[in-house]
């Protein structure tokens, strides 16, 4: 298995540069059109349906950082939990979790080895890897991807930067290696449409939904663009999977 970076992402993580303490608007998006919608402080609508031997939702925070999805999840009445190559981001996470009492959530943030995730098969409802996958090389996604694939039974939301920018050619696919401060020494990954195909082929993920979002500089001229996909597991898997658990 190709290098993780774990080295580099702990020295990013140490210069604070990924302290991101507010989750982006399309994962809180996501949960409220596609897992639970909330109607009050503790008034909540399934959209999914759980494991049918469970009460609640469990999700996964793949590549959790400092936790603020994690947290979003447990706000929505989610059974969270957050794993990252990152030690320092963990701690973070955990104190983050303590400040804002939900001691219950301390023990399920989790350093990750960067190769197999340490539960089960179908273990969780869905998964969250907001802007991590295109954070290494795309041999190690496609790996990573299929752990993912394995111990999530029904959706998982991914982003992915795209390589329609300021900085290279039209939908560029290429692997870059970080050349700035920020992340420095890290992979950044660029996707295009066919590339996201080949992303999620050789696991059963089907593309449920998927926006490509692009932002324009105006008085600093640039171009932005990022990936918005939910993935849906096939139907007759999660049957399967429901009818061994009766």
């Amino acid at each position: 298995m190709k290098s993780i970076k774990k080295t580099q992402w702990e020295a990013s993580y140490r210069r604070k540069e990924n302290y991101i303490f507010y989750p982006k608007e399309e994962v809180v998006k996501f949960l409220n059109r596609f897992v639970i919608k909330k109607l009050g402080l503790n008034d909540y609508q399934y959209i999914l349906t759980p494991h049918s031997n469970k009460k609640v939702i469990i999700g996964l925070d793949f590549g959790c950082g400092i936790g603020a999805q994690t947290i979003l999840m447990h706000e929505f009445g989610i059974e969270a939990y957050g794993l990252d190559i990152s030690e320092e981001a963990i701690n973070t996470a955990k104190n983050l979790a303590a400040t804002k009492g939900y001691k219950d959530l301390i023990n399920r943030f989790l350093v990750y080895d960067g190769k197999k995730i340490s539960f089960p098969d179908n273990y969780f409802d869905i998964c969250i890897s907001e802007s991590v996958l295109d954070s290494m090389p795309f041999s190690l996604a496609k790996e990573l991807i299929k752990e993912i694939d394995r111990c999530t039974s029904q959706l998982a939301f991914i982003s992915l930067i795209s390589g329609d920018n300021d900085k290279f050619y039209r939908e560029y696919d290429g692997d870059e290696i970080v050349k700035d401060k920020h992340e420095h020494g890290t992979i950044q990954s660029y996707y295009n449409y066919n590339k996201i195909l080949n992303l999620i082929s050789g696991t059963k993920f089907s593309i449920k939904w998927i926006r490509l979002i692009q932002e324009i500089g105006i008085n600093h001229r640039y171009l932005y663009g990022r990936y918005y996909i939910v993935l849906e597991k096939q139907r007759w898997v999660r049957e399967k999977f429901w009818q061994l658990q009766v």
